[in-house]
């Protein structure tokens, strides 16, 4: 070996020296190994970690004295991130815990594929304690700067350190205008000396202290704050600094002041309502009544609280009340709750009245209430009694007119079953048959039984069904008169059983239904069983019974509004003349209250009367003085007009319903049609809104009170159509009533966006008895009126038109010089 060479081994030697003396004296554990995971070299770090010695550690295999963990497991040698790095022939990093105070570690094997000598690795292993500690803490500031609440830190003297984003939000104040300085900045003066003694006394004892106090923003604006102040002690326990946490409860006080006023307006109307109000727990102990509840059931104030509310039914039903209430508890299936029953209840004096009663139930999160509101209905009562016994009137009338006619029509048979015999007598003859038939007034068909064909025919049954008789003669009677439909039964009877005599309906030439008196008469032609069928066309008798009905009903309709008008009319003046008493004596009080004001601000002034108007300034507020001087001129306003309405309401009843003539009187038609709306008003109020578009138009001659009637029936059919519509869409119709004159005539127009009435039907709708509506919803009687009324009484005319689905409208036509 040359003496260079000597010389480079030294230096080499050297410099590993020097090497090895760095990588021991630095803080990071650092071990190279071989290709099988045994030690080949270590710092001092390393030996120092895992408690050997470097001369142990030496040749040893990695894996067996260095046992790492992975979330509290021991990890397996396999998984061991040197065991990966040899195998993979990578590098492997992560992090780890070490022995048993599970020391966290950070680890990085390096792989190192040397090409002149065998693989080996690098591994480097750094405690990460301390990193994780600082991350923490920094994670801390930034949560305490983010927080939505203020925080302050402060030192043993209130002075500022330091303020998070929300302090800054909440008082203004930036942190370079606040630091150093007290929170005495934000003081307000709103809180005593003994106040802020007190907070101070419990902190400086190293309690946490919290509490409400009206603090002051840069701005000068007031706002309510909860603040929490907490020490912070050093090691040996002393107070070095403090923690104040702040939150802004300005809204949540001016909610809670909106809620109180709001509790106390609706105490007001709570005590004010004239219906009664109960309140029950689940158990049915009455909580809470209203004035009116125990004025209606007899008890005093404060009596019925805590009772049963079973005290209030009848006694019978009282043992099982209980078990009603436990009932829908446990099966939460209502037979009352959320629905509207009539029933009776009982006062204090044991006596029964009627009552309206609504349940509706409440829960919390605590308990289930129930609120029922109570309506005494003894008048209504009384008054649906005497409606009853007027109705019942009405019908023993309707049943005496009924005999009456029934004996007509026995007559009347009497007369068919002679004319009968008169034709057995002459049937040989056919000429004098066929003569006999076309001379009676009404439609005659016979038909033979066996083959159920027609035998024979007048002239005008031919006309009545627009039939040839040479083209039906001997022909199936069920196929002639397919067209009947239901009716086929009335005109081709299958046997002579059933009633011989009756009043039905049948489809006449022109496709409109034709009230008849039918009568069936079993003969017998050439020996063999027939019928004789004979249908009287009673269209005009069915006129003149419908016209008694409806004039029997306006009767009844003006005595029961001229009684009601006359029992409301009265009270309804005392309600006028009092309640105007009450704001006129008002306005009197108020001119008195203005110079009690200027009196108290003058006391305001005076030294010895502070105490005795704080006093007064403090009912005052509690009682809401102010609003009720506001209110009470409002209230007495809004209920003179009340008694107007129902003054405006009465008179348009009396003026419907009695009309004052029997014969034709110039009519206002514009006043006629908003009497008629004040009238019906019930009908068209929830469905539509109703356009009034008059002209100045003149007087005519009219019987006012069939007017009114076709006015009513127009104005209630229009609603009824809204309605129907209104059941799918969900929205309001309106109604448009236009009036004009227009050279001899004046033209009312009635105008819905109804449904509208279906092309097929619009022909037939002034026909008696038609009817679209359900059974039982309509008689088909209306329109049927209302032609009548226009057309044959007044001279006029009446049209309709209609699209389906968009709204009809009806226009009638009346002259101006009317026919008398």
């Amino acid at each position: 070996m040359s003496e260079g060479q000597e010389n480079l081994i030294i230096e080499l030697r050297s410099i590993i020296g020097r090497l090895e003396a760095v990588l021991s004296s630095i803080d990071e554990a650092l071990l190279w190994t071989d290709e099988d995971g045994k030690a080949k070299w270590c710092n001092d770090s390393f030996a120092k970690l895992i408690g050997l010695k470097r001369i142990f550690i030496m040749g040893k295999s990695v894996t067996d004295i260095f046992h790492l963990c992975l979330r509290g497991q021991m990890l397996p040698n396999e998984a061991h991130p040197l065991y990966l790095a040899l195998s993979h022939k990578n590098s492997q990093q992560g992090d780890f815990t070490f022995g048993p105070s599970d020391i966290p570690l950070f680890i990085k094997v390096q792989y190192l594929d040397m090409k002149e000598s065998p693989p080996s690795t690098i591994m480097l292993v750094r405690d990460s304690s301390q990193e994780k500690e600082l991350e923490e803490f920094r994670l801390q500031g930034a949560a305490l700067a983010a927080a939505a609440d203020a925080i302050v830190i402060l030192d043993i003297n209130g002075r500022v350190h330091w303020i998070n984003k929300a302090f800054t939000r909440m008082t203004g104040y930036k942190f370079d205008e606040i630091y150093g300085k007290t929170l005495s900045l934000i003081k307000s003066g709103m809180q005593s000396k003994d106040f802020y003694h007190n907070l101070w006394e419990t902190i400086l004892s190293g309690s946490s202290w919290s509490g409400e106090l009206v603090n002051r923003r840069k701005s000068g604006e007031f706002y309510h704050e909860y603040q929490t102040v907490t020490p912070v002690t050093n090691s040996k326990g002393k107070v070095t600094n403090f923690i104040a946490i702040k939150n802004d409860i300005t809204e949540k006080k001016l909610a809670q002041k909106a809620l109180e006023n709001r509790e106390a307006k609706l105490s007001a109307l709570f005590n004010g309502i004239i219906d009664a109000i109960v309140t029950a727990d689940s158990a049915g102990k009455i909580e809470t009544v209203n004035p009116a509840a125990e004025k209606i059931f007899g008890y005093d104030p404060g009596e019925l609280t805590g009772k049963n509310v079973r005290i209030l039914v009848p006694p019978e039903l009282r043992p099982d009340h209980d078990s009603y209430i436990k009932r829908y508890l446990d099966t939460r299936i209502p037979r009352i709750i959320g629905i509207g029953q009539e029933r009776e209840a009982v006062r204090k004096d044991g006596s029964r009245f009627p009552i309206e009663l609504s349940i509706t139930e409440i829960v919390t999160d605590d308990a289930t209430m129930f609120t029922g509101i109570v309506r005494d209905i003894s008048e209504r009562k009384r008054q649906e009694k005497e409606l009853s016994l007027l109705n019942e009137k009405l019908e023993q009338r309707v049943q005496e007119r009924t005999i009456d006619l029934e004996n007509k029509t026995l007559e009347l048979m009497e007369e068919v079953a002679e004319r009968k015999r008169a034709e057995m007598q002459i049937r040989q003859s056919s000429e004098l048959l066929l003569s006999l038939l076309d001379g009676i007034s009404a439609a005659f068909i016979i038909l033979n039984l066996e083959k159920r064909t027609i035998v024979e025919i007048n002239g005008v049954a031919e006309n009545m069904f627009g039939i040839s008789r040479n083209k039906i003669l001997n022909k199936n009677c069920d196929q002639i008169f397919k067209a009947q439909g239901s009716s086929l039964e009335t005109v081709c009877p299958d046997s002579i059983e059933g009633e011989t005599l009756s009043e039905t309906y049948i489809i006449n030439a022109t496709g409109a239904t034709l009230p008849v008196s039918r009568h069936v008469l079993p003969i017998t032609v050439k020996e063999r069983p027939h019928l004789a069928l004979i249908l009287f066309d009673i269209t005009a008798r069915k006129n003149l019974e419908r016209k008694l009905v409806r004039a029997q009903k306006l009767e009844s309709i003006g005595r029961l509004a001229a009684g009601i008008a006359h029992e409301i009319n009265t009270p309804i003046q005392y309600i006028g003349d009092s309640v105007q008493f009450i704001k006129e004596a008002f306005d009197d009080f108020l001119k008195l209250s203005e110079i009690e004001g200027k009196i108290l601000d003058s006391c305001r002034e005076l030294e010895g009367f502070e105490e005795i108007m704080n006093k007064r300034d403090k009912v005052a507020e509690d009682e809401d003085t102010d609003f009720i001087m506001n209110e009470i001129p409002e209230a007495c306003t809004r209920a003179l007009e009340g008694v107007g309405r129902v003054a405006t309401i009465v008179k348009a009843m009396k003026n419907f319903s009695h009309p004052g003539e029997s014969s034709k009187q110039l009519t206002d038609i514009n006043k006629a049609i908003t009497t008629t709306l004040a009238v019906a008003r019930n009908e068209w109020k929830y469905a539509a809104e109703v356009d009034l578009q008059f002209e100045d138009i003149p007087m005519i001659m009219t019987l006012q009170g069939d007017i009114n009637q076709v006015l009513l029936n127009m104005i209630v059919n229009a609603a009824h159509a809204i309605r129907d519509k209104q059941e799918i869409t969900g929205k309001k119709g309106e109604i448009t009533i236009v009036t004009t004159k227009k050279d001899d005539f004046i033209t009312i127009e009635i105008t819905d966006n109804g449904a509208g009435i279906p092309p097929e039907v619009l022909d037939n709708i002034f026909d008696p008895f038609f009817t679209t509506k359900k059974v039982g919803e309509g008689t088909g009687q209306g329109l049927a009126i209302v032609h009548d009324i226009i057309v044959s009484k007044h001279g006029g005319s009446i049209d309709v038109d209609s699209k389906l689905g968009v709204g009809t409208t009806f226009i009638i036509h009346l002259p101006l010089t009317a026919t008398t």
